[in-house]
């Protein structure tokens, strides 16, 4: 006998019908649901809503960045995107806690030297396998593809190879015409122009060095090209910090502090420094070249002169200051393919040229890189001059070590500022760097099995 249900104006329909259509009901409902799910395709057809937090904030980046966002969201109307810029100082500590309370943002603006750290803790998402297939995936730089995956303990990519820095030498043009020097061209020349151009009853100095906040940066871009060395660790595991090279390059180098520079340089910071260049205080600076547009808008562009790094007396020349700029996303995040569309655009012809433009970085994307506004910035100009030079050979720093940050910035500093006093011997403070470099060197090969 056929069971019947009841159907609307008292009719009655055969069960399974009815059991036939809840089912196709329950079915439309779980495609919906699926549709909606984060890391799906239906990102790219509702309206959703990313948070990306900054660990840069700065009000020049902060504006620039909120316009990059806002050029994506207009060729992107079903996606938006809401900006949080972190301190400076303890973004790391409100990452960490938003990885473990699980609230993490979708977007996130890491440094190469946060990579290991937020990798250990299983918080970002892998971008190979996205970016292997999209469009843009031939016109990304393979040096700074490279340098990006370089970043991560596991060499896998993490953070999008949308800019590079790149270290240079800035000098003041017009000081060294007045001097009849031309502008340096080797390390020699260097020392020599520092000692010309330093007055010190006028307040001039030829050089200013780095001995607060962020020295290893600095030390590393002008020690190690001088010393001809391009790798941190030998084949063995051992870090070249003590060798021979590098212990006689920082001998020449500190023999700067107090006598072509000032004396005050013993806690001079980033800031410090440039406002030493910019004021008048100092012949030469050696950053990166993010910090170009800082000199010209306090100097005029005639005044700002720009060199790579010199070759050494081995002929090589080594290329420092390689770390790439970009952008990853949290593994928790509940839009996977809206947040990869975000990242996708930061390295497109169009997203890549803006953004790259107004943070004065190298463009990760080879066609952005031929563009006009490129051979018109000196600082980029000398940068992709040394990366051409004969026998360049680009030096990676091991920022895949978790213990990298703390020992270069914590641990050496206080060190540092001993060897520059002159109370402790440059290859004292070498060979203790060089051991607890390769102490973690050699825990990081037995943990890879590498």
């Amino acid at each position: 006998m056929t069971r019947h249900a009841p159907a609307a104006g008292g009719r009655s329909l055969p069960l399974r019908r009815v059991v036939a259509a809840a089912s196709a009901a329950v079915l439309m409902l779980g495609l919906a649901a699926c549709s909606n799910s984060g890391g799906g395709g239906g990102d790219s057809e509702k309206k959703v809503a990313l948070q990306l937090w900054d660990t840069d904030t700065r009000p020049d980046r902060t504006a620039n960045l909120k316009a990059l966002i806002a050029m994506f969201e207009k060729e992107n109307p079903n996606i938006t995107i809401s900006y949080l810029g972190l301190p400076t100082d303890s973004y790391m500590q409100k990452l960490s806690t938003a990885i473990a309370t699980k609230s993490t943002p979708d977007l996130v603006t890491p440094k190469a030297s946060d990579v290991a750290a937020l990798v250990a803790q299983n918080a970002l998402a892998p971008l190979d396998d996205r970016l292997a297939g999209s469009s843009i995936a031939k016109k990304i730089d393979p040096n700074m593809l490279k340098s990006a995956k370089a970043a991560a303990p596991d060499d896998k990519l993490y953070l999008t190879p949308a800019t590079a820095l790149a270290d240079a030498i800035y000098y003041r043009a017009d000081w060294f015409q007045q001097a009849g020097l031309s502008k340096p061209a080797t390390w020699d020349d260097f020392f020599s122009d520092a000692s010309t151009l330093t007055d010190p009853s006028a307040g001039r100095f030829g050089y200013t060095i780095r001995g607060g906040a962020g020295f290893f940066s600095q030390f590393v871009q002008m020690v190690y090209p001088m010393a001809g060395v391009g790798t941190f660790f030998d084949s063995k595991g051992r870090s070249t910090l003590d060798s021979p090279a590098v212990v006689a390059a920082t001998e020449k180098y500190v023999s700067l502090y107090g006598k072509d520079t000032a004396k005050s340089d013993l806690t001079a910071d980033f800031k410090t420094m440039v406002a030493q260049f910019d004021n008048g205080g100092a012949a030469m600076l050696s950053h990166s070249i993010g910090s170009y547009p800082t000199h010209i808008a306090a100097l005029k562009p005639s005044q700002v002169g720009v060199v790579g790094t010199f070759p050494a007396d081995n002929g090589k020349t080594i290329v420092t200051g390689q770390m790439v700029t970009g952008f990853g996303m949290f593994k928790a995040g509940a839009h996977q393919d809206a947040a990869w569309k975000f990242l996708e655009f930061t390295m497109s012809k169009e997203g890549n040229s803006f953004w790259a433009q107004k943070s004065g970085y190298l463009p990760g994307n080879t066609d952005v890189a031929k563009e006009s506004w490129v051979a018109s910035n000196p600082a980029m100009t000398a940068a992709l001059d040394t990366q051409k030079a004969k026998n360049a050979t680009v030096l990676q720093q091991p920022y895949y070590l978790p213990q990298f940050s703390a020992i270069t910035t914590t641990d050496l500093l206080p060190k540092w500022q001993k060897v520059l006093q002159g109370d402790e011997s440059a290859k004292a403070f070498l060979t203790d760097a060089a051991k607890q470099l390769t102490a973690a060197q050699q825990d990081y090969l037995k943990r890879s099995k590498k």
